[in-house]
Parts: C-alpha cells; structure tokens; sequence
C-alpha cells in the first residue's frame, strides 16, 4: 500500500512538471473559429474540442489513476465537441443547432457520429496534477446529415456581359485568359463574410449564380461546398482549383449570418462565358478568401 501511494505521489508529481504547449495547430491562411475549448476548421473540414480530467488520487494504482483522468477527459472533450458542432452555420439562416432543436433524429445522428470521435495527438500532462486530450470529428460527417438531397443543376441564364468602358479595370481575371477555367476564386476580404457549410453566390440582382443545386450532393459532402484561405497566392495553388481559376471581387455579404457573398452582376456574365463555368461549379471548384 504504501508503495502505491509513493507511485502515486511521484505520478502527481510528474504532472504537474509538464508544460502545456498551444491547444490549437492551424495551416497558414485557414479560416477557424475558436471557441472556449474548441475550433472550427472551415479550411481543412474539421472540429476540434478539448477535454480536461483530474488525476484520483484515491485509485488503486498508477494505472487506474492514469485510466480514469483520461476517460473522464474524453468525456469532457465530447461534451465540449456537441456545444462546438451545434455552432456551425449550414447556410446563412441556419446552424446544426438549429436543425438538432427541430429534429430527434438529427440529433440522435448528431450525438452518435461524436461519439465516433477520434483522439488528436498524445494526452497532455497539466501543471495542476490533470491531464488534457482534444477530440475531433470531419465536417463532412456533420454535412452528410445535415445536407438536403436534390440533383444538380445547370447554372443560370444570365445574358450577355455589357461592354467594358474604356480605360476601366476588370475586376474579373484568370491567370490565362481564353483557356478553359479550373475553379472560382471569390475575393471577399473586408466583406465581413462568415464560414458556413453551405453558403451561396448572389448577383447584385438577386439571382442566386451558385448555391444548392449547382452541384451533386456527394461532392459538397465529399469536400465541401466551398473551400475557404486567408492568402490569394495559396487559394490560386489549392487543388480544388489549381490550373487557370477566374478571380472576381466580391461586392457585399447577404443572409441573416452573412455567410452569402454578393457579386456584380455583370461579373458573373463574363464568368459564366467562359468554358469551364458549368464544370467547374458542379465539381464544387470554389473558393472564398476572406479576412
């Protein structure tokens, strides 16, 4: 017994000589939103929760004080990761919360893919004698749930572009103009625009250019309706639309969440004149650049 106790006492003290280093580990350029214990990755799909546990101190051995601050940080961690879920915006009027408050099932669904969640990194030793675990889930569990069934779309008719005025600048460019584009690269920095699972592509005339609908649900589950960076250079370089994407400033948020970017109209009539327009916007080749 007493042997125990030292081997208890010397665990707790080697605890608290740890050094506990950043929670949260982020791409250059990601968009995330962090909470109190958790982050939203809208860049590399993924929701992050930590969890914290006490060392017993009363346990029957080394192991079992050991086992049992870990379990009870992994609960800790899902508890954390349910409240972190329910904050993800689906469109721009919406959030996961939403849909568990008006749904048993999605919630049940919600609550069962969480459990499903996987251990990030090692366990972390705290200076306080607990320990620390971080959980995660894909966004694209929670989109597979979330996300309505329908079949894709053409694009819309927009008509033809007006001429340009002379001497102005196109606010559209592609880095090899009169070849077929690869993607959509939407500028919407200073916009104030909010990540969401599902957010749209408006005219200045209120016609929706992209937005459920234009695409196959398996691929905005598969990699999302839209990928989003901080950084121009790396969003032209992503796979999602490497090659030759087109470029067009965004002119205004939409929504009650301000998830929806707004374009000229005119913009998307040149775009939507280009070879590749419909492809690229049925194989989700989007990207927004926000702040």
């Amino acid at each position: 017994m007493q042997r125990t106790k030292n081997n208890l006492t010397t665990l707790i003290i080697a605890l608290s000589c740890s050094v506990l280093w950043g929670q949260w580990g982020a791409a250059p350029g990601a968009i995330t939103e962090e909470g109190e214990n958790s982050q939203i990755d809208y860049s590399t799909r993924m929701i992050k929760a930590t969890g914290i546990g006490a060392v017993p101190t009363n346990a029957a051995n080394v192991g079992v004080a050991r086992a049992n601050a870990i379990r009870a940080a992994k609960m800790d961690a899902l508890r954390n990761l349910v409240e972190a879920v329910k904050d993800v915006r689906i469109t721009s009027e919406t959030t996961v919360s939403n849909n568990m408050v008006e749904s048993d099932v999605i919630t049940s669904k919600v609550e069962a893919m969480i459990r499903g969640a996987q251990q990030v990194g090692d366990v972390k030793y705290l200076s306080d004698s607990s320990v620390e675990l971080t959980m995660e889930v894909p966004l694209s569990g929670i989109m597979d749930l979330v996300m309505p069934t329908g079949e894709a779309t053409a694009p819309p008719e927009l008509g033809q572009p007006p001429a340009a005025a002379e001497g102005t600048t196109s606010s559209v460019t592609t880095a090899t103009p009169g070849q077929p584009i690869t993607g959509l690269i939407i500028d919407a920095r200073g916009l104030g625009i909010k990540p969401s699972m599902s957010p749209q592509v408006l005219t200045d005339d209120g016609t929706v250019l992209y937005g459920p609908g234009n695409y196959p649900r398996e691929f905005a589950v598969a990699q999302g309706v839209v990928g989003y960076h901080k950084d121009p250079t790396a969003a032209a370089a992503d796979a999602r639309v490497v090659g030759n994407p087109v470029t067009i400033k965004g002119l205004s948020t939409s929504g009650g969440m301000a998830t929806d970017v707004v374009i000229a109209l005119a913009d998307a009539q040149r775009v939507a004149g280009m070879d590749g327009f419909g492809e690229a916007l049925s194989a989700c080749r989007v990207m927004f650049i926000l702040d």
